[in-house]
C-alpha cells in the first residue's frame, strides 16, 4: 500500500513527537477503544497491526515516533515467554517492569538490555513488486532519511536482470517500503535490537523459480500468462533455512506494500512454512506485527484496497481476500483519513460478517489474547455515520448490494406470501 504522507498528518502544531502517554505510570495502560473481534477466550495471541509502524510520517520522509504505540509494542514484548531471552528472561522482564514508562520516552524507548537478545524476522514479500525496491534510479531507492528499504538492504538473492526489463515503464508498484531494521527512533535499531538478530526474509525471493518470478512481473505488466502455481518450489536447504528463521523468531513483522501479493505468498505459495508461525502466534510464543499491507494480510480480510490492480487478485488469489485471521473477525483498513472508507468499510463488513477496523496513521489494532483495542495517537478507530452493524440504515444499504432470493420477497401491501411474476 502506498503510504499516506503529509507533513502535518496527526502531528502537533510544532511537529514534535507525540509524548503524551496514556497510563504512563502502569504497564498496559496505553490502550484506547476496545474492539470486539469475536476471539474466544482463553487465548494467548500477541498481535499488533499498525498503519505506519511505531509512529506517523512527518516532513522529509521522517518517522515521528509515537510513544503510545511504542509502549504498546513494549508491553507485548514483556508478555513473551521467559525462554525468549534464554536463562535470564525472567530477570530481564522483571527489571523492565520496574521502569517508569514515562522516563523511557525522552530516550525514545531505547532499551538494548530488553530487546538486544530477541530474534526478529521481517517478511518483505509485500515489497517485492515495488519500483523503488529494485530501481537504483528511483528517487526512493535510497531514502535520504535513512529509513527506506531496497533489495540490497534486504539482502535479496534474486538476480536484478530478472527485474530490469520491467523497470521504468510504470508496471511496478509505486511508493516505497520502510526498513524496520533502521537505527532510527521508532525503528528496531533505534529501540536497541541487535542488528545481527534482525533478519529480512522474502519467501518468494529464496523459493520461487526464476520463470515464476518473471511471470509475476509479466502479470504486473498486464500479461495474463502466469507460470504454474502447483507446488512452485521443493523442500530444500533454502526452505529449511527459512523454516528455521520463522520457527526461532520471537517477533515476526510483515512489511507494507502489496496486500494481494503478500496474501498470495503467505496463504498460497508457502502456506506450509506459515503453518508453524500461526500455531506459535496462537500459543503466544511469537509476536506478530503488521504494517499497512502487512496488517491487512494479518487480519481477517485484505479486500479493502483499490491501489493494487485487479490481475493479482484475479489470477493468483482467484478472488479470495481472506487474511491470516490473527485478529479474529476484525479486518484492518489502514491509513484511514476522513470519511473515504466509511461507507465501503461498513457495507463490506456487513456483507462479509466482519468488523472492519479503520486504523489511521499513528494508530494500531492490538490484540492480547481475546482482548483487542486501538493503541496510538488517538486510541480510536475511524468514526462512522453508522452506530454499528445493527444500524437499520446500514442494513438497508447492505441489502441493496445483495438482494434476498425472490421467494423471500412478500407483498407488504396485500400480505401475500410471494411476489407473483407474470
Amino acid at each position: 500500500l502506498a503510504r499516506a504522507i503529509s507533513a502535518g498528518l496527526l502531528l502537533g502544531a510544532a511537529g514534535a513527537p507525540e509524548k503524551n502517554l496514556r497510563g504512563a505510570a502502569g504497564e498496559g495502560g496505553v490502550s484506547g477503544a476496545a474492539i470486539d473481534c469475536k476471539i474466544a477466550a482463553p487465548d494467548k495471541r500477541l498481535v499488533m497491526l499498525t498503519s505506519t509502524g511505531l509512529g506517523t510520517w512527518g516532513p522529509n520522509d521522517t518517522l515521528v515516533p509515537n510513544y503510545n504505540l511504542t509502549a504498546a509494542f513494549r508491553d507485548l514484548v514483556l508478555r513473551l515467554p521467559d525462554e525468549a531471552w534464554g536463562t535470564a528472561g525472567a530477570g530481564k522482564k522483571q527489571l523492565a517492569r520496574t521502569k517508569d514508562i514515562a522516563s523511557l520516552a525522552p530516550k525514545d524507548f531505547r532499551e538494548p538490555d530488553l530487546y538486544g537478545e530477541l530474534e526478529v524476522v521481517i517478511i518483505e514479500d509485500t515489497c517485492f513488486l515495488k519500483e523503488s525496491f529494485w530501481n537504483e534510479g528511483d528517487a526512493h531507492f535510497d531514502v535520504a532519511s535513512g529509513v527506506g528499504l531496497n533489495y540490497k538492504l534486504a539482502n535479496m538473492t534474486t538476480d536484478v536482470s530478472v527485474v530490469r526489463p520491467f523497470l521504468g515503464k510504470g508496471y511496478l508498484d509505486g511508493g516505497w517500503c520502510i526498513n524496520w531494521a533502521a537505527d532510527r527512533p521508532g525503528f528496531l535499531g533505534g529501540l536497541g535490537f541487535n542488528p545481527e538478530k534482525v533478519r529480512h526474509l522474502s519467501l518468494w525471493d529464496v523459493l520461487a523459480t526464476e520463470d515464476f518470478k518473471t511471470s509475476i512481473f509479466e502479470l504486473e505488466a498486464g500479461n495474463y500468462k502466469v507460470a504454474s502455481q502447483n507446488k512452485a518450489y521443493s523442500r530444500n536447504v533454502l526452505s529449511d533455512a527459512a523454516t528455521q528463521l520463522l520457527t526461532s523468531a520471537d517477533i515476526i513483522i510483515v512489511n507494507g506494500g502489496n496486500p494481494d501479493f503478500g496474501s498470495f505468498i503467505l496463504k498460497r505459495f508457502a502456506p506450509d512454512l506459515m503453518a508453524p508461525v500461526l500455531r506459535r502466534v496462537a500459543e503466544g510464543s511469537v509476536i506478530f506485527v503488521g504494517q499497512s499491507a502487512g496488517s491487512m494480510v494479518g487480519s481477517a480480510d485484505s479486500g479493502l484496497t483499490f491501489e493494487s490492480g485487479p490481475l493479482m487478485l484475479r489470477m493468483l488469489m482467484k478472488g479470495e481476500t481472506r487474511g491470516l485471521g490473527l485478529t479474529g473477525k476484525c479486518a484492518v483498513r489502514p491509513h484511514d483519513k476522513g470519511d473515504t472508507w466509511d461507507l465501503p468499510s461498513a457495507v463490506y463488513g456487513a456483507l462479509k460478517g466482519l468488523s472492519v477496523v479503520r486504523v489511521s496513521n499513528g494508530n494500531a489494532l492490538r490484540c492480547i489474547g481475546a482482548e483487542c483495542s486501538i493503541v496510538g495517537i488517538t486510541g480510536l478507530p475511524g468514526a462512522s455515520v453508522f452506530s454499528g452493524p445493527e444500524d437499520p440504515h446500514l442494513q438497508r444499504l447492505s441489502r441493496a448490494f445483495v438482494p434476498p432470493p425472490i421467494e423471500e420477497l412478500g407483498n407488504l401491501v396485500t400480505g401475500r406470501d410471494k411476489v407473483e411474476l407474470s
